[in-house]
Protein backbone atom coordinates (compact mmCIF):
# COMPACT_ATOMS: atom_id res chain seq x y z
CA UNK A 1 0.00 0.00 0.00
CA UNK A 2 1.33 3.69 -0.79
CA UNK A 3 2.65 5.64 2.27
CA UNK A 4 1.20 8.54 3.12
CA UNK A 5 1.97 12.02 1.13
CA UNK A 6 2.15 14.02 4.26
CA UNK A 7 3.81 11.66 6.75
CA UNK A 8 5.92 9.37 4.05
CA UNK A 9 5.27 6.70 6.76
CA UNK A 10 1.82 5.69 7.13
CA UNK A 11 -0.10 3.95 5.19
CA UNK A 12 -2.60 5.71 2.97
CA UNK A 13 -6.31 4.67 3.60
CA UNK A 14 -8.20 7.97 3.06
CA UNK A 15 -9.19 9.30 0.28
CA UNK A 16 -8.65 13.07 1.63
CA UNK A 17 -11.44 15.81 -0.72
CA UNK A 18 -8.86 18.46 0.33
CA UNK A 19 -6.15 17.10 -0.86
CA UNK A 20 -7.36 14.71 -3.56
CA UNK A 21 -5.39 11.73 -2.40
CA UNK A 22 -5.18 9.33 -0.08
CA UNK A 23 -3.72 10.50 3.53
CA UNK A 24 -2.93 8.26 6.48
CA UNK A 25 -5.89 8.56 9.33
CA UNK A 26 -3.46 9.95 11.60
CA UNK A 27 -2.50 12.49 9.34
CA UNK A 28 -6.19 12.82 8.86
CA UNK A 29 -7.26 13.10 12.25
CA UNK A 30 -3.90 15.23 13.56
CA UNK A 31 -3.78 17.62 10.35
CA UNK A 32 -7.70 17.99 9.99
CA UNK A 33 -8.57 21.80 10.09
CA UNK A 34 -4.58 22.82 11.00
CA UNK A 35 -2.60 22.03 7.70
CA UNK A 36 -5.68 20.45 5.83
CA UNK A 37 -8.60 22.96 4.81
CA UNK A 38 -11.08 20.19 5.11
CA UNK A 39 -14.58 20.54 2.93
CA UNK A 40 -17.56 21.31 5.05
CA UNK A 41 -19.09 17.61 3.33
CA UNK A 42 -15.75 14.99 4.16
CA UNK A 43 -17.33 12.42 5.89
CA UNK A 44 -14.60 12.39 8.02
CA UNK A 45 -14.62 15.94 9.23
CA UNK A 46 -18.36 15.11 10.34
CA UNK A 47 -17.27 11.74 12.02
CA UNK A 48 -14.69 13.88 14.05
CA UNK A 49 -16.73 16.83 14.61
CA UNK A 50 -19.58 14.20 16.10
CA UNK A 51 -16.78 12.78 18.61
CA UNK A 52 -16.08 16.25 19.70
CA UNK A 53 -19.06 16.70 20.55
CA UNK A 54 -19.40 13.91 22.53
CA UNK A 55 -16.33 15.13 25.19
CA UNK A 56 -16.82 16.92 27.87
CA UNK A 57 -15.49 20.43 28.39
CA UNK A 58 -11.99 20.75 29.51
CA UNK A 59 -11.77 21.22 33.16
CA UNK A 60 -9.53 24.55 32.02
CA UNK A 61 -12.40 25.78 29.75
CA UNK A 62 -13.03 29.66 29.73
CA UNK A 63 -16.15 30.98 31.66
CA UNK A 64 -18.23 32.54 29.16
CA UNK A 65 -21.13 35.01 29.59
CA UNK A 66 -24.80 33.96 30.23
CA UNK A 67 -27.11 35.68 28.00
CA UNK A 68 -30.68 35.94 30.02
CA UNK A 69 -33.50 34.85 27.80
CA UNK A 70 -35.08 38.03 27.83
CA UNK A 71 -31.78 39.49 26.22
CA UNK A 72 -32.67 36.55 23.77
CA UNK A 73 -35.85 37.63 23.02
CA UNK A 74 -35.51 41.44 23.06
CA UNK A 75 -32.82 41.17 20.43
CA UNK A 76 -33.65 38.01 18.55
CA UNK A 77 -34.55 40.16 15.45
CA UNK A 78 -31.44 41.59 15.42
CA UNK A 79 -29.27 38.53 16.14
CA UNK A 80 -30.55 36.39 13.08
CA UNK A 81 -30.04 39.56 11.06
CA UNK A 82 -26.70 39.67 11.90
CA UNK A 83 -26.44 35.69 11.16
CA UNK A 84 -28.21 36.32 7.70
CA UNK A 85 -25.08 39.03 7.09
CA UNK A 86 -22.69 36.37 7.60
CA UNK A 87 -24.14 34.03 5.63
CA UNK A 88 -24.08 36.16 2.93
CA UNK A 89 -20.62 36.74 3.27
CA UNK A 90 -19.77 33.20 3.47
CA UNK A 91 -21.77 32.66 0.13
CA UNK A 92 -19.73 35.06 -1.69
CA UNK A 93 -16.31 33.82 0.29
CA UNK A 94 -16.43 30.27 0.56
CA UNK A 95 -13.05 30.41 2.01
CA UNK A 96 -14.44 32.10 4.84
CA UNK A 97 -13.36 30.80 8.50
CA UNK A 98 -14.77 30.53 11.61
CA UNK A 99 -11.19 32.69 13.18
CA UNK A 100 -12.35 35.42 10.28
CA UNK A 101 -15.41 35.45 12.08
CA UNK A 102 -13.99 35.86 15.28
CA UNK A 103 -11.46 38.47 14.20
CA UNK A 104 -14.30 41.01 12.11
CA UNK A 105 -16.33 40.46 15.41
CA UNK A 106 -13.33 41.31 17.77
CA UNK A 107 -12.78 44.50 15.83
CA UNK A 108 -16.21 44.85 15.53
CA UNK A 109 -16.72 45.42 19.50
CA UNK A 110 -13.91 47.95 19.52
CA UNK A 111 -15.10 50.22 17.01
CA UNK A 112 -19.15 50.04 18.46
CA UNK A 113 -17.69 50.89 22.15
CA UNK A 114 -16.36 54.18 20.97
CA UNK A 115 -19.31 54.86 18.91
CA UNK A 116 -21.71 54.09 22.03
CA UNK A 117 -19.35 56.16 24.62
CA UNK A 118 -19.72 59.14 22.08
CA UNK A 119 -16.65 59.10 20.13
CA UNK A 120 -15.59 57.60 17.25
CA UNK A 121 -12.02 55.57 16.61
CA UNK A 122 -12.32 52.23 13.51
CA UNK A 123 -10.26 48.98 14.98
CA UNK A 124 -9.86 47.05 11.68
CA UNK A 125 -9.32 43.66 12.21
CA UNK A 126 -5.75 41.50 11.64
CA UNK A 127 -4.58 38.85 9.04
CA UNK A 128 -6.95 37.44 6.45
CA UNK A 129 -8.86 39.22 4.28
CA UNK A 130 -11.85 37.54 4.60
CA UNK A 131 -12.11 39.13 8.03
CA UNK A 132 -11.90 43.07 6.38
CA UNK A 133 -14.82 42.08 4.37
CA UNK A 134 -17.23 40.76 6.54
CA UNK A 135 -15.98 43.34 9.04
CA UNK A 136 -17.15 45.81 6.36
CA UNK A 137 -20.14 44.10 5.49
CA UNK A 138 -21.47 43.81 9.76
CA UNK A 139 -20.42 47.38 9.95
CA UNK A 140 -22.47 48.79 7.26
CA UNK A 141 -25.31 46.50 8.48
CA UNK A 142 -25.16 47.64 11.77
CA UNK A 143 -24.72 50.74 10.46
CA UNK A 144 -27.96 51.10 9.08
CA UNK A 145 -29.50 49.46 12.40
CA UNK A 146 -28.15 52.26 14.88
CA UNK A 147 -29.83 55.50 12.44
CA UNK A 148 -32.90 56.19 14.28
CA UNK A 149 -35.47 56.32 11.47
CA UNK A 150 -38.81 56.93 12.35
CA UNK A 151 -40.57 54.49 9.63
CA UNK A 152 -39.18 51.61 11.53
CA UNK A 153 -39.09 50.12 14.86
CA UNK A 154 -36.11 48.33 14.75
CA UNK A 155 -33.27 50.62 15.56
CA UNK A 156 -30.32 49.13 17.37
CA UNK A 157 -29.23 51.67 20.06
CA UNK A 158 -25.75 52.36 19.46
CA UNK A 159 -25.50 51.22 23.46
CA UNK A 160 -26.64 47.45 23.17
CA UNK A 161 -25.02 47.33 19.82
CA UNK A 162 -21.62 45.86 22.32
CA UNK A 163 -23.79 43.38 24.05
CA UNK A 164 -25.55 42.19 20.93
CA UNK A 165 -21.80 41.46 19.23
CA UNK A 166 -20.79 39.51 22.21
CA UNK A 167 -23.56 37.04 21.84
CA UNK A 168 -22.60 36.50 18.22
CA UNK A 169 -18.98 36.03 19.72
CA UNK A 170 -20.03 33.81 22.03
CA UNK A 171 -21.75 31.37 20.30
CA UNK A 172 -18.80 31.52 17.71
CA UNK A 173 -16.37 30.49 20.59
CA UNK A 174 -19.45 27.63 21.27
CA UNK A 175 -19.48 26.19 17.80
CA UNK A 176 -16.18 26.41 16.48
CA UNK A 177 -13.48 23.83 16.85
CA UNK A 178 -11.03 26.22 17.87
CA UNK A 179 -8.65 24.91 15.09
CA UNK A 180 -6.90 27.47 12.23
CA UNK A 181 -8.75 26.20 9.68
CA UNK A 182 -12.54 25.08 11.22
CA UNK A 183 -15.42 26.23 9.76
CA UNK A 184 -17.07 24.36 12.33
CA UNK A 185 -19.58 27.47 13.28
CA UNK A 186 -20.34 28.42 9.95
CA UNK A 187 -21.36 24.94 9.44
CA UNK A 188 -23.44 25.09 12.22
CA UNK A 189 -24.86 28.49 11.43
CA UNK A 190 -25.86 27.44 8.09
CA UNK A 191 -27.97 24.72 9.57
CA UNK A 192 -30.01 26.56 11.63
CA UNK A 193 -30.05 30.03 10.64
CA UNK A 194 -33.03 31.34 8.16
CA UNK A 195 -31.11 31.98 4.74
CA UNK A 196 -30.23 35.61 3.58
CA UNK A 197 -33.17 37.63 2.91
CA UNK A 198 -33.38 41.63 1.92
CA UNK A 199 -36.81 43.07 0.78
CA UNK A 200 -35.53 46.51 1.16
CA UNK A 201 -32.17 47.05 -0.23
CA UNK A 202 -32.33 50.85 1.44
CA UNK A 203 -32.33 49.27 5.07
CA UNK A 204 -31.61 45.45 6.15
CA UNK A 205 -34.52 43.20 6.96
CA UNK A 206 -34.96 41.23 10.08
CA UNK A 207 -35.19 38.15 9.03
Amino acid sequence: MAKCPLCDRRASKRLCPAKAVKICPICCGTKREIEIECPSDCAYLKQGRSHEARQSPSEGSTERREFSQQFRHRFAMVITALAQVILEERAENPSLLDSDVRDALTALQATVRTLSAGIYYETLPEGRGGAISLYRRLRAFLDEMMQPDPDQTDSLPPSDAPDVLEFIAVSVELHSGGRPKSRRYLDWLSSVAPPPVRANPDRPTLG
